[in-house]
């Protein structure tokens, strides 16, 4: 009794636990996503994102690590050890005198020894100070510090690229969710003037003719209506997959969108992505990176001084090794070296050289990115002062095409007019359709490229 009893309390949990997974999952599924959220979302999950975040971090542990180079180095070091020497026979020639003679004769005698066994006990401190390595410790040091800022602005370029990505997907997602709207009123549209045909037929007004025709045309766009849909399930996909997620979450996404009309002129443009566009700061970081690289090989030229601390302790008693009375019992040792390379096979000429080079290539990279910015702004500007005219110029093509289908379809219901003429119109209204909602939705995602490629992206997002 009492183990059905324990069966059926357990039943009731797993089932409540079901239940409100159950309740979660839908209210997650139903949760509409505004465009801010998913670049949240991304901002916290993206895996690209995540790596660059590491990379930042490990150099800022290079900049601790460059102090190496001018910090002392101290090592202790202790050691026990035993000194065995086995027995041996040494021959050796001794002189004698003779005390009463005064006569002085050599003899051989053999020293016989026996085995000794000796501990040994050491502890030792050693210090090493750097003092003048030719400036490379210090340029190294800059060197780390510049590469760090280097690494920040790369970190937040990336920042920039994953919330553009993310607008781009959002962006499309949205693009193809209004196109498949618009494909669901083609089909309700072909369905209608199906429906219209088969009742003329009925009534001997027009062909069967016209029946088929108007069968194929609700079949097209039923077709059409089907490839939206996985068009829309693969933009679900792409969202997710740059926000870090599974790629089949349950996705839906806030339709609203918004085109600022009030961007600045094309000549102030790239002068605000050099105040701006973090690639920019980064790549003048990279070059400095370079100009150090070249005083760091340069340094190999000049004579290297550092000072040096020894102080060791020997005995055969521990004890006395360990004491604290320091003034027995110890060796030590303290001085300078300098020592200078003269020559060593061109290594430090060709060190130098590549470095320059190195510097050189440096340099033309970030003069042909900057070309190449300029060039993509004002492109970007181009574009979407076009995508304003045509989408202006849609909306009036709109409101003509849907004219269009209501004259189409008079005509037709009173016999002036041909299925084909209907047809004709319909395509030309969903064509009229198709092009303003890609114009709307393809100028919104030129405006987020123009902001990526002024650096504004990131601020943007922030206000």
């Amino acid at each position: 009794m009492f183990s059905l009893k324990h069966n059926h309390i357990l039943m009731s949990i797993i089932l409540i636990v079901f239940v409100m997974s159950s309740i979660g999952f839908a209210q997650d599924s139903s949760q509409v996503l505004s465009l801010d959220e998913c670049i949240n979302i991304a901002l916290e999950k993206n895996s690209t994102l995540r790596v660059s975040r590491l990379s930042d971090e490990a150099a800022d542990k290079d900049v601790l690590g460059s102090y190496s180079g001018i910090l002392p180095s101290v090592s202790v070091s202790a050691s026990k050890a035993v000194n065995i020497n086995g027995p041996s026979e040494d021959v050796q020639v001794v002189t004698l005198k003779d005390t009463i003679t005064n006569v002085v004769s050599q003899q051989k005698v053999t020293i016989v020894s026996k085995k000794t066994s000796v501990n040994t006990n050491g502890l030792g401190l050693q210090v090493n100070q750097p003092i003048f390595d030719g400036g490379i410790w210090w340029n190294r040091i800059r060197k780390a510090k510049t590469d760090k800022k280097s690494s920040e602005f790369g970190l937040l370029s990336k920042e920039n690229d994953i919330i553009l990505q993310v607008q781009q997907a959002y962006f499309n997602l949205n693009k193809q969710i209004k196109l498949l709207e618009v494909y669901e009123i083609a089909v309700t549209r072909s369905q209608g003037q199906l429906d219209r045909t088969e009742k003329m037929y009925e009534l001997g007004a027009i062909a069967q003719l016209d029946v088929f025709q108007s069968r194929v045309n609700l079949g097209n766009d039923r077709i059409s209506l089907l490839q939206q849909k996985n068009t829309v399930d693969q933009a679900k996909k792409n969202l997710n997959l740059v926000m870090g997620r599974d790629p089949f979450y349950p996705l839906k996404v806030d339709s609203e969108i918004s085109l600022d009309t009030t961007i600045p002129e094309s000549k102030e443009l790239f002068q605000i992505a050099i105040d701006n566009q973090p690639a920019i700061k980064q790549g003048e970081a990279d070059l400095k990176s370079s100009k150090l690289s070249v005083s760091i090989s340069k340094g190999q030229y000049y004579p290297n001084l550092s000072g040096y601390v020894s102080y060791g302790r020997n005995n055969q008693d521990m004890n006395r090794v360990y004491t604290t009375n320091f003034s027995e019992d110890y060796s030590m040792r303290y001085g300078v070296n300098l020592s200078m390379n003269f020559f060593n096979g061109f290594s430090d000429y060709v060190s130098v050289q590549k470095a320059k080079i190195s510097e050189k290539t440096a340099k033309e990279n970030f003069e042909e990115y900057k070309r190449n910015l300029a060039s993509e702004i004002e492109q970007y500007y181009a574009n979407y002062k076009s995508y304003l005219d045509i989408i202006e110029i849609n909306k009036q093509n709109l409101e003509a095409a849907k004219e269009e289908v209501r004259l189409a379809e008079e005509r037709y219901q009173i016999g002036a007019g041909t299925a084909l003429e209907v047809r004709e119109a319909q395509v030309n209204l969903t064509r009229a359709e198709e092009i303003l909602i890609a114009a709307q939705f393809n100028a919104r995602i030129v405006l987020a490229q123009l902001d990526n490629g002024l650096g504004l992206t990131y601020k943007k997002y922030e206000e």
